[in-house]
């Protein structure tokens, strides 16, 4: 069975269909561990280290997906303390390389997603009972109300907070304009921002309808941990817009000094 699946991945399928084939098995296996785990969930309901549990579990198989990763300075978050974790955001996929690092170095973090995804089905629920916050973007005050818990937890419980600060995904070769709400909640937390850069995903993966162009190549992403940005003596209103703008300009600068490198095995086919 291993040698007709290497041959028909290897001499049969394109690459759009091969990009259809992984992808297929990457989302049915976040939707279908989305609904085996929450019963262990509920041993300790909305506690972020379900996160750290389904990181163990998906881990083995998401390397069956052909991504590597070299990561590069990752010591700086191999200690217990509170901080908020910065990251660009180029795909759904970013997942892969979360759970990556996660269980050895991330640990007891937390996860800001937008209100929409808790009505994503089992992925939604999933989600919640493993420990991620769900802000409302359209509603302010109950988004204040969200990060005001989600500080309190940072300051009291040593809790981390892994935040995309652009927002939205992204696939150019630029940032996207930073939000400012995580740089307002390391401020008024007084905890280090720690920037995450990946490295762009274009030579092994792409899903651009624009130019239908789809493929999903093995290879290894780099994952570069900036060193923390210490926020002790920080105000809002002196310090906010340079934290944000500063730390922009530090994840894009190494975001240009980090590459993807790609096995051209399938390449053209």
């Amino acid at each position: 069975m291993t040698v007709i699946i290497y041959l028909l991945i290897q001499h049969v399928l394109n690459e759009r269909q091969l990009f259809q084939l992984k992808y297929a098995f990457y989302s049915s296996t976040v939707m279908l561990f989305a609904i085996i785990l929450p019963p262990l969930f509920l041993l300790r309901p909305c506690n972020a280290l379900n996160i750290r549990l389904s990181s163990f579990v998906l881990n083995p198989i998401f390397r069956l997906l052909g991504i590597e990763y070299c990561v590069e300075n990752i010591q700086v978050l191999d200690n217990n303390q509170s901080c908020i974790i910065v990251a660009n955001h180029q795909s759904s996929i970013d997942f892969i390389g979360m759970m990556h690092i996660w269980p050895e170095h991330v640990r007891y973090c937390t996860i800001l997603a937008k209100k929409e995804l808790l009505l994503a089905g089992p992925f939604g629920l999933g989600s919640w009972l493993a420990g991620v916050e769900f802000v409302d973007r359209n509603n302010r005050q109950r988004a204040s109300e969200t990060m005001s818990h989600i500080m309190k937890n940072i300051q009291s419980k040593s809790l981390r907070l892994w935040i995309f600060p652009e927002g939205t995904r992204n696939t150019s070769e630029k940032f996207l304009p930073f939000k400012l709400g995580a740089f307002r909640l390391a401020i008024e937390a007084q905890v280090p921002i720690v920037p995450i850069v990946f490295s762009s995903y274009k030579p092994i993966y792409n899903a651009d309808k624009s130019n239908n162009s789809y493929y999903w190549r093995p290879g290894c992403v780099t994952i570069h941990c900036l060193e923390p940005i210490s926020t002790t003596g920080m105000t809002l209103d002196n310090d906010l817009q340079r934290l944000t703008e500063m730390t922009q300009k530090n994840m894009f600068n190494a975001y240009l000094t980090i590459q993807t490198t790609v096995n051209d095995e399938k390449k053209g086919k």
